[in-house]
């Protein structure tokens, strides 16, 4: 552990520190002098009362936070707590010399400058000719608190304090985990707000209230790529992950301010228990029955020419493309689908060689046959250089009738052009159309002001170009591009749009029914912390009667991207045992299915 701690130092560290201390800051006339006490120190509002003011304080060293750095720091809590919820009992001490020289348990006086940094209160500047060590004490239990806080403000009246959790916490994002050794927890499982309200006053009324339930752990190392990744239990391996809704339980630390807001330094690592335990593959089809799925594939790129790596986009080496080629196949061919839509792979033609058919080679190898075919256009699907794709499993479905791809108005730049292509079901004769889709992301905001720009309301940028694709795609697909009429159309992809918002309201106020239930909580995404679902299905109202099941499969969104398929800031050894030619985050959607029976 990186933080010293007085529960957690060897006995014989602890001598030696304060052997140390003694011989240093030995001035016992300051033991004698007048103080302020900590709490006074903090006061009751976000800022100190004293800020700027030379002041003399005395307290017992808490922690010694970024032990493992150049430049530690000390937490000094009040010897006298006031008894007032609204004062913090503890200080920050920027003094790295003094906390090379200080442990845990030392009563310490000093003299120093009050400052706020980062909206933390510190004494900086200290004085050492003032510096004294006045005795030692036990331990304080740390201070019980649950979440969600109450106010905004909540923590700010806990700053620098020793914490424990009774409750367990939920893990609701790894982005930092394997980089800075951060997990971000909750009481409970955080949602994107348009996920579920309206967009606009209630949808921020949500998001307000779950900014109350969040905190994010620090393992209280300045080390990056720690190794071995704190919070995992047994140690990240490819077979062990911790998974967003896994739970912490026994979380205890201290309190920081910074300038990415409030973090807890663990003083213990937590119990983690795996809550939300990866899926098994989806369940078995019957026969009779028609399976559909959609699948955002991470940017696929094989790149192109003599020197095709790194890709402008995908791996960067050739080992980084088998490695995510055997992930990528082994998630298709275990969900077991007879259509299988496909986004974000490289638009390099439909030859041998190119990104589809690299990818349709590799997934026939896998499943033992030349069971999938790839969907062909005559027209090549625009310019980006990412196109959405489909294949088809041949003994299942018959392809019917064109390949259509719509190429203009809000196709032309933005969203990708979509895909739609009609297929006989073999074993019922029906015929299905299936439209694969791929909406304006909500990065790259425009530069100028404009509808496209970000609304806070909750949808992001580039709302205005989603509900125009939203639009022109329903108005398309009933012309029947395929040159095919059936009742039984399906359009599928990642919208970029989360549940409640205006593209897919606007294809739902066309008649398109979506698949998942209305009273489920679905997820395929996790950004910031927050889980939604990017990623839908919506049928006719003929088809979405013969619907069995409909399901996002959670391979993805929910593990440590350091699992995926990049070998970049890995060690050699983490190479090797942080990845396995699984379905587990074999990209960063989730990929989604739906079974069907006429």
């Amino acid at each position: 552990m990186r933080i010293r701690t007085m529960r957690k130092l060897h006995p014989v560290a602890i001598a030696v520190a304060i052997a140390a201390c003694t011989s240093a800051f030995a001035n016992a006339d300051s033991c004698q002098r007048p103080y302020v006490e900590i709490n006074k120190l903090q006061g009751a509002t976000a800022e100190s009362p004293v800020v700027g003011q030379t002041v003399e304080t005395r307290g017992l060293v808490l922690a010694t936070l970024y032990a493992d750095s150049k430049t530690p720091q000390l937490l000094l809590q009040s010897l006298q707590p006031d008894l007032n919820d609204q004062t913090a009992e503890a200080i920050l001490v920027t003094d790295s010399v003094l906390a090379q020289k200080t442990a845990p348990g030392t009563i310490l006086h000093l003299r120093g400058t009050v400052r706020e940094i980062n909206g933390m209160t510190a004494l900086t500047n200290t004085d050492n000719s003032f510096a004294a060590t006045c005795g030692k004490t036990t331990a304080p239990e740390p201070v019980p608190v649950k979440l969600p806080r109450q106010t905004n403000d909540s923590w700010e009246r806990l700053e620098g304090m020793w914490l424990s959790f009774p409750q367990p916490l939920i893990v609701n994002d790894t982005y930092t985990l394997a980089r800075f050794g951060e997990v971000l927890v909750a009481d409970k499982r955080l949602r994107v707000a348009t996920e579920i309200e309206q967009p606009g006053k209630t949808a921020s009324q949500f998001e307000a209230a779950q900014q109350l339930s969040e905190l994010m752990l620090d393992d209280g190392s300045q080390i990056q790529n720690p190794d071995p990744v704190p919070f995992v239990a047994d140690g990240l391996a490819a077979n062990r992950t911790l998974r967003v809704g896994d739970t912490l339980r026994g979380v205890q630390g201290f309190l920081l301010q910074t300038k990415q807001g409030y973090r807890l330094l663990v003083s213990q690592m937590p119990t983690h228990d795996a809550t939300n335990p990866r899926p098994s593959a989806p369940p078995a089809k019957t026969q009779q029955e028609l399976r559909i799925a959609s699948f955002n594939v991470l940017n696929f790129f094989t790149g192109e020419g003599k020197n095709p790596f790194p890709t402008k986009r995908g791996a960067s080496s050739a080992d980084e493309l088998t490695r995510q080629q055997a992930k990528m196949v082994a998630a298709l061919a275990a969900m077991d689908a007879d259509v299988i839509g496909l986004l974000e792979v490289q638009n390099n033609g439909f030859e041998k060689g190119g990104a589809l058919q690299t990818l349709v080679k590799a997934l026939n190898q896998q499943v033992g046959s030349d069971m999938y075919q790839a969907v062909l256009p005559k027209e090549k699907p625009g310019t980006d250089d990412i196109m959405v794709a489909m294949i088809y499993r041949s003994a299942a479905v018959k392809p019917v009738g064109q390949a259509a791809v719509k190429l203009d108005g809000p196709f032309s730049k933005g969203s990708r052009p979509p895909l739609a292509q009609s297929f006989v079901h073999t074993t019922s004769g029906q015929t299905v159309t299936v439209g694969i889709n791929h909406f304006k992301s909500k990065g790259s905001c425009p530069k100028e002001p404009s509808a496209d720009s970000d609304q806070q309301d909750g949808q992001g940028c580039w709302n205005g170009a989603r509900v125009a694709a939203a639009t022109a795609l329903n108005q398309w697909l009933v012309t029947n591009p395929t040159g095919v009429s059936t009742d039984y159309q399906v359009i599928m992809g990642d919208f970029n749009a989360y549940r409640k918002e205006q593209p897919i309201q606007t294809l739902e106020q066309a008649g398109w029914q979506h698949l998942a239930n209305a009273t489920e909580v679905h997820s395929s995404f996790v950004f910031k912390g927050r889980s939604g679902t990017l990623d839908h299905a919506l049928a006719s109202k003929a088809l979405h009667a013969k619907l069995q099941r409909f399901a996002h499969w959670s391979i993805n969104a929910d593990e440590p991207e350091v699992l995926d398929y990049n070998m970049e800031h890995k060690t050699p050894e983490q190479q090797q045992t942080w990845y396995a030619p699984t379905p587990y985050r074999s990209s960063d959607h989730d990929p989604l299915y739906m079974d069907f029976k006429f």
